[in-house]
């Protein structure tokens, strides 16, 4: 095996993505088209009227009362409220991916052998899971909004849907996402927060990020690899219960943001630390850490 020495090569690390994406490429390819069938059936699930159902959505109301306006006000609004949970999932579930080339005793070998540095590989594998996938999240949406345009135009069952409602919205959602880091927004009965509110939501989603990525690197299995975000997601919702994190949020947002930077930061170094030492993986799932290797 070629020695390769601590330096960072933007050639080697070419090589290794170019790897990568060629290994896992149907995954990839998988996942996606998995996800913009999902939010497509969604956004149609929300275009729906359900004149037998007592519980209509804001949006039924309006469209089966002729309030056509107010119609059209309620579909970006909805549609961003059904995408960004879809969007998040589709993130978390290729940032679980990070060690897919270990997971395997002959793959793991194989991927050890590569003439590149660990931290090569390391950079690899996020650009991957994590930068690429924020962009074809972009596509995603973008994907399903004409797909349910087409459809929503197509079907008879869709008849009662206005032209004007069924439009394309993922530039409106991105601006939504874009005010977050703008202005304040009101919520809570018309109060308006401080923007550090904001910006304490959105880490929250980024120290959420951080599990995912802490678990891709110290479980073998794939579902495992989520095991310490749903042991967060429990403890979240015993808190809401008590209203622990919103009030955190509200009443003390920059203290709130420090502190899930700093456990971010923690995750992030840890995810390295447990991704350079995941070398060969035995049957029993134990590491044999670098040094063992000869």
């Amino acid at each position: 095996m070629k020695q390769v020495n601590n330096t960072f090569s933007p050639r080697r690390l070419w090589m290794v993505m170019k790897r990568d994406i060629t290994a896992d490429g149907m995954l990839y390819l998988g996942i996606f088209l998995g996800m913009v069938v999902l939010l497509t059936f969604l956004q149609l699930e929300f275009f729906k009227i359900d004149l037998t159902n007592q519980n209509v959505s804001t949006f039924e109301y309006y469209i089966v009362n002729g309030y056509i306006d107010k119609a059209i006000s309620q579909v970006s609004f909805g549609i961003w409220q059904i995408s960004f949970p879809v969007l998040v999932l589709y993130l978390f579930i290729m940032t679980a991916t990070l060690c897919n080339p270990m997971t395997k005793k002959k793959r793991s070998i194989n991927y050890l052998m590569l003439p590149a540095s660990c931290a090569e590989k390391y950079v690899s594998r996020i650009l991957i899971t994590i930068v690429a996938t924020l962009c074809m999240a972009v596509l995603v949406a973008f994907l399903a909004d004409l797909a349910r345009m087409a459809i929503v135009a197509t079907l008879p069952r869709f008849a009662n849907i206005p032209a004007e409602c069924n439009t394309f919205v993922v530039d409106d959602t991105l601006a939504t996402l874009g005010l977050v880091f703008s202005k304040s927004y009101s919520a809570y009965e018309g109060v308006p927060h401080p923007l550090a509110v904001n910006y304490a939501l959105v880490l929250f989603y980024v120290y959420c990020h951080s599990l995912i990525l802490l678990g891709a690197s110290i479980f073998r299995f794939y579902l495992a690899r989520f095991a310490p975000l749903s042991v967060f997601i429990y403890l979240v919702i015993l808190m809401d219960d008590m209203a622990i994190l919103e009030n955190l949020m509200l009443q003390h947002p920059v203290p709130t943001l420090v502190v899930f930077a700093i456990l971010t930061l923690f995750n992030w170094w840890l995810a390295y630390y447990y991704f350079s030492h995941k070398m060969i993986v035995r049957r029993t799932g134990y590491i044999i850490k670098r040094k063992e290797v000869v």
